[in-house]
């Protein structure tokens, strides 16, 4: 799919309800079990997600329950993403044997003295 459609479908799917987006959804599957020659899977999170929102919309459960519900998913994802990085980073340092920085010095000096007016 090229780009200019991509971004014209995304924007007409932002306008819509989130009742309607979940028929463009069930559409969209039937499109792709149709027609698609090869289907990106969702992976890890994100598949979870996935599962755990078709098994609501079988369930009836109301649209806004699914919404919030999908929301504290994307957070939990974004979270987990962070922490996913971080380690990875934090891997890398220890296979480059990378030195852990040393104490910061110490300044012993005492504190600049400062003038506060108060008027």
């Amino acid at each position: 799919m090229n780009e200019v459609l991509r971004k014209q479908i995304w924007r007409k799917l932002a306008g819509l309800p989130d009742e309607k987006g979940y028929q463009v959804l069930d559409y969209i599957q039937f499109l792709e079990s149709e027609y698609s020659e090869s289907a990106e899977e969702a992976k890890g999170f994100q598949r979870f997600g996935e599962i755990l929102q078709d098994r609501m919309r079988k369930r009836h459960v109301p649209a806004t329950a699914l919404r919030e519900t999908m929301r504290v998913l994307g957070a939990t994802d974004r979270v987990l993403g962070a922490f996913r990085d971080a380690a990875g980073e934090f891997l890398a340092e220890i296979e480059s044997g990378k030195p852990e920085p040393g104490p910061a010095e110490r300044d012993d000096r005492p504190p600049r003295s400062r003038e506060v007016v108060i008027e």
